[in-house]
């Protein structure tokens, strides 16, 4: 007896213990979750992102484990975030859409929204503007009414989506609707003054533009406002330069360069390379305006490679496969539960006519089979069609695959194949080039870039809906001049580049001329019933540029010693052409050398020019 007291005193002890264990375990959880979350809010508040992933998984554990919903869908968005702004798409997209999914189930529709908003971000920035703007309305239409700050902060968004397409008035009226619902004391106030700024410097008011940037309180723009503090720069040096304050322009886009703090932001880096070459040329300090040139296309190629790299209309395929195979699998599920209901209930029924006569056995039989049969027979229907409807679907989603290529390799303004295309054809093109036969002085494939001379003046005099005018019929006349086995891609703006196949550089000399005159002897027709004249300077060379060597100089240097070709176009005439080509001394050169110093090389014979320009070339 008194063995077992003890043994039942020794349990409830260990009972009590346990409890208060677990019960400590639980509250520690949730004094850390407290720390931890405390901490998340302090480090975006200063734009320490990078530091937030060294304890987000811990946060994410203690927050799934607490039963914190809003938490947990918040270190999504915060996650996703920082996937994105480091060119991690592909990551971006699956964290988004869960977070998405998490508030649904939730029942949240706040953070519903919040998770369309950051959808919205991610479309903008693989400049996705349609499906970019079907996101941000939800948020819109959640804030409108019961959040004036927020409501604020979705039209901004929507203001920016159209600013990005070059619908400048929609974006201005979009920004006019969050202005109406703030007021100057809010924070988001500075951040809409910046974007009314630059949206009136597209649309050429500069005074308005400059009246709008005196409204910025910049001590509010810190840390985690880093870049809108940029934009702000961006503007401000925009409306110097637009107004003729060169020196100034030049100074505030050098001073932000120089700030490492916009490191991180390679499109900003790019347009404020892009304003000062602009500046220096205007100044007509070329070799100034040609080196940030030279640095604004590098960081645009590298801006095009990180977004022609993600997997996001990969991934968005796969997205809804997966969803399809979800629903085939639960068809399937169906089916099996209804065959095994009707076993069971086949069953059931036999058992009970075994109690009874023989006669009705047999007519329960009968009728048995025949229903069993019967229901075979409906049930293999029933599959014929399920796997009809599987194979539409499948053939949908094919279809829609296809489209979703077309759309990512076509420019939607000229229907010409864009940058995206030529990278995921250019090293096919390059096969029979790389295996040519030793000593061998066959030019096969020839790049010319063509540039629009003076485009800027047209879009500054007619407005950018003439310029776009200019560039569908400009396209049109490349398609009349080229042949159907050339390769004509928008190569951004208004230049183009033509890849002449099987070409000597004498028939691409003769090629490119045709296209300059035919340019030159066209007449530009508008909508409004007006027309101008415009010319175009075009700079070409071969690949292979030595017959001999063929693998001394890429492609990409080729089309660097095309783009020289066209600066020296440019730079003595326009309405011209300039091709470069190699002697055999060429051969003894460093590639790089030869390229990055091509006037240098021009002057001394190694390499030479051909040109339709009558007077002697400036180098």
């Amino acid at each position: 007896m008194i063995r077992k007291t003890c043994l039942f005193c020794l349990c409830f002890i260990f009972i009590i213990h346990t409890g208060v264990l677990f019960g400590s375990t639980d509250a520690e959880d949730k004094e850390q979750l407290d720390f931890y979350y405390a901490k998340l809010k302090a480090d975006v508040s200063i734009d320490n992102t990078l530091h937030v992933m060294t304890y987000l998984a811990r946060l994410r554990q203690l927050s799934i484990s607490q039963n914190a919903k809003e938490i947990e869908i918040e270190s999504y968005f915060l996650e996703a975030m920082i996937k994105r702004r480091y060119g991690a798409y592909g990551d971006g997209v699956k964290l988004n859409h869960y977070a998405l999914k998490l508030a649904k189930s939730a029942g949240n529709e706040e953070y519903t929204a919040w998770a369309y908003l950051h959808l919205a971000h991610l479309e903008l920035e693989l400049e996705r503007f349609t499906l970019a703007l079907d996101y941000i309305q939800y948020p819109i239409d959640f804030y409108k009414n019961n959040n004036a700050n927020y409501a604020a902060l979705m039209f901004l968004w929507q203001s920016k989506i159209y600013l990005r397409m070059g619908s400048y008035y929609q974006a201005l009226q979009a920004n006019s609707e969050a202005l109406k619902v703030v007021t100057s004391s809010m924070n988001i106030y500075s951040e809409l003054a910046i974007n009314q700024a630059e949206i009136l410097l597209k649309l050429g008011n500069i005074e308005a533009a400059k009246l709008a940037l005196s409204l910025v309180d910049l001590k509010k723009l810190g840390g985690s406002k880093a870049r809108i503090k940029l934009h702000y720069y961006l503007a401000l040096a925009n409306s110097h330069l637009q107004t003729g304050g060169l020196n100034q322009a030049i100074e505030i886009a050098l001073a932000q360069l120089e700030n490492p703090i916009n490191l991180r932001f390679l499109e900003e880096q790019a347009r404020l390379q892009y304003l000062i070459a602009i500046a220096y040329r205007q100044q007509s300090d070329y070799k100034l305006a040609y080196k940030y040139l030279k640095r604004y296309a590098l960081s645009k190629d590298a801006l095009s490679l990180q977004r022609r790299n993600n997997k996001v209309l990969q991934l968005e395929s796969h997205y809804k496969f997966d969803l399809q195979n979800q629903e085939l699998k639960l068809l399937g599920k169906d089916n099996i539960l209804k065959e095994q209901r009707l076993d069971q209930q086949q069953q059931a029924f036999t058992n009970h006519r075994l109690q009874q006569q023989r006669w009705v056995l047999g007519a329960v039989l009968l009728f048995s089979i025949v229903g069993f049969v019967y229901w075979r027979w409906q049930n293999q229907r029933y599959l014929v069609v399920l796997k009809q409807r599987v194979a539409e679907r499948t053939q949908e989603l094919a279809k829609s695959n296809e489209r979703l290529k077309a759309m990512s390799f076509t420019d939607s303004l000229t229907d010409l194949h864009n940058r995206h295309y030529f990278f995921s054809v250019i090293n096919e093109l390059l096969v029979d080039f790389n295996s040519l036969p030793d000593n061998t002085e066959l030019q096969r494939l020839v790049f010319a870039l063509i540039d629009i001379d003076k485009f800027k003046n047209i879009n500054d005099s007619f407005g950018h809906s003439v310029g776009d005018q200019v560039l569908e019929q400009f396209s049109h006349l490349l398609k009349q001049q080229v042949r159907s086995d050339d390769l004509l891609i928008r190569w951004g703006g208004e230049e183009f580049l033509l890849v002449m196949k099987n070409t000597s550089y004498d028939e691409a000399a003769h090629t490119v001329e045709k296209i300059r005159a035919e340019i030159a002897d066209h007449l530009f027709t508008l909508n409004n019933g007006e027309s101008l004249h415009a010319t175009c300077s075009i700079g070409f060379a071969s690949y292979p540029l030595l017959g001999t060597k063929p693998q001394l100089f890429s492609w990409e240097q080729i089309i660097e010693l095309a783009d020289g070709g066209l600066y020296l176009a440019k730079e003595n005439q326009r309405n011209a052409w300039v091709g470069i080509k190699a002697s055999d001394s060429t051969s003894h050169q460093q590639s790089e050398d030869v390229v990055k110093n091509y006037r240098v090389y021009l002057e001394q014979r190694t390499l030479h020019v051909t040109t339709n320009i009558e007077r002697t070339l400036k180098y």
